[in-house]
């Protein structure tokens, strides 16, 4: 005990250990999860930004990225320009201003609960979750936008409790600022600017003493940068977001068109209707325990069954902080609840059943009413002996079940086939092979069946930019909005070639193995003991 009030009393002691936990869980299997073809394309066109100023295809300094045809987003890539620019292109200096972010996330939900509820207890308990959260510290082991929409999101809401308190113009142009780099960062920005300028102006009808001046002052500050904007977005359209819609999914009209055959009346069976209907049961379902705490993303690159994103004991705490808030009519209870509300609405407009990443921002007010929760319900509790005996019994079955989700991060999801494949593992090991064969090797015929071969080649050759940008070609976006890249240098990606070139390989899938006996088989890529390529002769 005299251990835990010795910490408790040097907070940055406290804090250190915390972030020093994060870090641990970021460097601890560092070479998993895999490095996939969303962050070698991020990471290969901020190498390119930071070698010759322009993207792959030669766009100089764009405010939208090509990439694979659907129109990055330009914040993520010029974050990783300055790391790539001077330590070099690998997956370590690409990924490390996301890792950086989440080894500091118990610092950003510390700062959080100083502001909202002015306890450092409580803000104590917010960083130790943080610092362990599958939530947060898996998805800042990779590149993924979410992670810098993290740090935003955290500034954004210490920002809006301070206007809260008090008017200053500062606070407004700030929070001006953060939601301009998050448009500008990942499609959930659009769903926070909407959330932003309704807080706002809110908060300033609410303020006693501003003038009307001040108040349309206000928010043309916050809607130019808005306007500049949605004008860059209609400069560069894309299909990437209509396809993410669920409206889009054909399972939407089919479920439509077989409601009318079965019962035909269109003023009830329409698409109206069905969405309203989606909608409702797609939202509430990301507060269910179904969600939060048993199978998490449906997307095996960001779970799996085993990897709980919160805890049971979280998940308690969570709605015994919501009754608390209310009871002790906190002055942010209404900015926490509107966040928290807001947060799943993007996830619940998307086909997909369940996703971790574009509900992300829930994990915010989560983890900080888990704290406030925890906290005030141990304070309610009579008794020296009984508090403690109740606040080790929380603790425990808090380390059980936490433990058991990262065990299974680390020993069990990294050995799954079908994770494997949604990390397009073996790339890195063929990009290997490819150097240590490239000077003698003619021609590379490789397959597209695991994604976007051309951007890993790039990736891992450390191909000039320079060179590239002469050669780049992208075919017309398919159905889903994406293009492909049929060939530069020595690689042709695809296998319908007849090429009797001794010097010439054919790289293949192992599980759909086109070439089949008809040619030499000089070399397996493997990962974890699975078979992913095939290199032929």
């Amino acid at each position: 005990m005299k251990y835990l009030k010795f910490l408790l009393n040097n907070p940055r002691i406290f804090l250190v250990i915390c972030v020093i936990i994060a870090i641990g869980l970021h460097i601890y299997n560092f070479g998993f999860p895999c490095f996939n073809s969303d962050e070698a394309s991020f990471a290969y066109n901020g190498y390119s930004i930071a070698k010759t100023g322009k993207d792959e295809y030669g766009a100089f300094m764009p405010n939208r990225f090509k990439a694979f045809g659907e129109n990055k987003l330009p914040v993520t890539i010029y974050t990783i320009v300055p790391f790539v620019g001077i330590f070099g292109l690998n997956e370590l200096t690409s990924r490390l201003p996301f890792i950086i972010i989440g080894a500091l996330a118990p610092l950003l939900f510390y700062w959080m609960s100083i502001e909202f509820f002015k306890n450092k207890q409580i803000g104590y308990i917010a960083a130790f979750l943080a610092a362990v959260s599958p939530w947060v510290q898996i998805m800042s082991r990779h590149i993924h936008e979410n992670i810098i929409i993290l740090l935003l999101a955290s500034g954004l809401l210490i920002f809006f409790a301070k206007l809260q308190k008090e008017f200053k113009w500062k606070y407004v142009i700030l929070i001006s600022l953060i939601n301009l780099i998050g448009l500008f960062t990942y499609h959930i920005g659009k769903t926070i600017s909407i959330y932003s300028f309704i807080v706002l102006l809110f908060i300033l009808l609410k303020s006693k003493g501003l003038k009307r001046n001040t108040i349309t002052k206000s928010i043309l500050i916050f809607l130019v940068p808005v306007f500049f904007f949605l004008w860059t977005e209609i400069s560069q359209p894309t299909n990437r977001v209509g396809n993410l819609l669920f409206t889009s999914n054909t399972g939407f009209t089919l479920k439509i068109e077989e409601l009318r055959r079965e019962h035909d009346i269109r003023l009830l069976h329409n698409k109206l209707t069905e969405s309203v209907l989606v909608l409702t049961n797609k939202y509430l379902t990301y507060f269910s325990p179904e969600f939060l705490v048993i199978h998490g993303d449906t997307n095996d690159r960001f779970g799996f069954d085993g990897i709980s994103p919160i805890t049971p004991i979280e998940y308690i705490l969570f709605f015994i902080g919501l009754y608390f808030l209310f009871k002790n009519n906190e002055k942010v209870r209404f900015l926490i609840t509107s966040f928290l509300l807001m947060a799943p609405i993007s996830a619940a407009l998307s086909w997909q059943d369940y996703s971790i990443t574009r509900s992300y921002l829930m994990i915010i007010p989560i983890l900080l009413l888990s704290a406030y929760g925890g906290y005030n319900f141990i304070q309610e509790i009579n008794g020296k002996l009984f508090r403690l005996s109740l606040i080790m019994i929380i603790v425990m079955f808090y380390v059980f079940f936490q433990y058991f989700s990262w065990d299974y991060y680390f020993f069990h999801y990294p050995k799954k086939p079908d994770v494997i494949s949604a990390w397009q593992c073996g790339y890195k090991e063929l990009g290997k092979y490819v150097q240590q064969t490239y000077d003698k090797t003619d021609k590379y015929y490789i397959t597209k069946k695991l994604g976007q071969p051309y951007i890993f080649m790039l990736f891992y050759l450390k191909y000039p930019p320079a060179d590239y940008q002469k050669q780049a070609s992208l075919s017309a976006p398919d159905e889903y909005g994406f293009g492909q890249v049929e060939k530069f240098d020595k690689f042709t990606f695809s296998l319908q070639n007849n090429d009797e070139n001794k010097l010439s390989l054919y790289i293949t899938t192992s599980k759909e193995d086109e070439l089949g006996g008809s040619r030499k088989k000089l070399e397996t890529v493997n990962y974890n003991e699975h078979e992913i390529f095939n290199i032929y002769e």
